[in-house]
């Protein structure tokens, strides 16, 4: 019998977080003890200016009372790595002073880029022993475009059982097209292009997430904004939609240079575990995780997803067929707790374990 891989893990608390979902998968992994520290608990959420000031005054407290916590738990669970989930407010003072302790040090880095959430995460990013990023682009680029020395390899985004996957066909299908997605400038564009190209009051169109209502001076007036979805209701929200749209960030621009952009997202892996049919915005990568025609239809531009759009709204059955085929691809090889199996094969080679 071998013995357990003991991991300390750092990350996000909230209901639906990726690092909530790794996680619960790492934890009822029979050959893993865990412990964990849930990050979000140091620092207050505020929408307030004068409170959002404030977090940033006294984000090196709450990174110092963070660091005394971590190093608190090494030194009484004696954890064979310390696996942090982007870690905002991991400095990399507490990084060297876990590895001072002879403890790996593993970042499990789920965004674009490394450079894009402040000088405190960058500097960070390179003190680990290992990075398992999200994306297919950054083992490559790891060296040359962020300047960093330490190993990058390439654990992709996964869906959580729990929370993203259903296993019978949706029903009732009251929407046309959807788009799940917290708004961003790249995004917007998008859709307020879409709306230009398909103005038709007949063809209902929600957009869920943070920051849409804000804008929807830019939209349609007969599209609908049901704000931000938690939990089982973003699924429950996209499979009443016979099209999802699934964009892809590919502008990523830090300090006036361009980086190379997202090649997918956790929608990749959410939307066909869901059983919904989606439109995904093309990627190379993209292109090798599902079969097009028959896993997955891509676009291009705006005018060729407003085409496909048209033509997929009538044609019901096709839809249905190639959303099986997705959800038949993905499930169960692109879940969390397969992503999970393949992190714990990379951290068990870091630490001889």
């Amino acid at each position: 019998m071998t013995d357990k891989l003991k991991l300390l893990f750092i990350g996000h608390t909230w209901n639906g977080s990726s690092a909530r979902s790794l996680r619960d998968a790492l934890s009822v992994t029979t050959s893993v003890e865990l412990d964990d520290i849930g990050e979000d608990h140091y620092q207050p959420k505020g929408r307030n200016l004068f409170i959002r000031g404030m977090n940033r005054l006294l984000k090196p407290v709450y990174q110092r009372e963070l660091a005394a916590e971590i190093l608190r738990r090494c030194r009484e669970f004696k954890p064979d790595a310390v696996i942090v989930y982007k870690g905002s407010l991991v400095s990399s003072l507490a990084i060297s002073s876990i590895r001072s302790m002879g403890i790996n040090t593993i970042n499990v880095f789920p965004d674009a880029s490394p450079h894009a959430h402040g000088e405190s995460l960058r500097k960070s990013m390179g003190q680990y022993d290992l990075v398992i990023s999200t994306k297919p682009h950054h083992p490559d680029h790891w060296r040359n475009t962020y300047g960093y020395t330490n190993h990058c390899v390439c654990v992709p985004h996964g869906y959580d059982p729990d929370v993203h996957l259903w296993e019978y066909t949706p029903e009732l299908q009251d929407l046309d097209v959807v788009i799940a997605a917290s708004w961003r400038r790249q995004y917007g564009e998008l859709m307020a292009e879409v709306g230009r190209l398909l103005p038709d009051s007949e063809i209902s169109v929600a957009l869920a997430g943070p920051g849409w209502a804000e804008h929807r001076n830019n939209l349609p007036r007969h599209w609908q904004f049901p704000g931000a979805l938690h939990g089982r209701a973003y699924g429950e929200f996209v499979r009443r939609a016979k099209i999802v749209i699934a964009p892809v960030h590919t502008d990523v621009t830090i300090a006036g240079r361009q980086q190379p952009g997202d090649q997918d997202t956790t929608r990749t892996y959410e939307l066909p575990a869901a059983g919904t049919f989606f439109l995904h915005k093309r990627t190379a990568f993209a292109e090798k995780v599902y079969d097009e025609g028959k896993e997955c239809v891509f676009w291009a531009d705006t005018a060729e997803l407003v085409d496909k759009i048209r033509y997929f709204l009538p044609r019901e059955q096709e839809r249905r067929e190639i959303a099986l085929s997705a959800h038949n691809r993905a499930v169960p090889a692109y879940s969390v707790p397969a992503r999970a199996q393949e992190i714990l094969s990379h951290v068990r080679t870091l630490v001889g374990k």
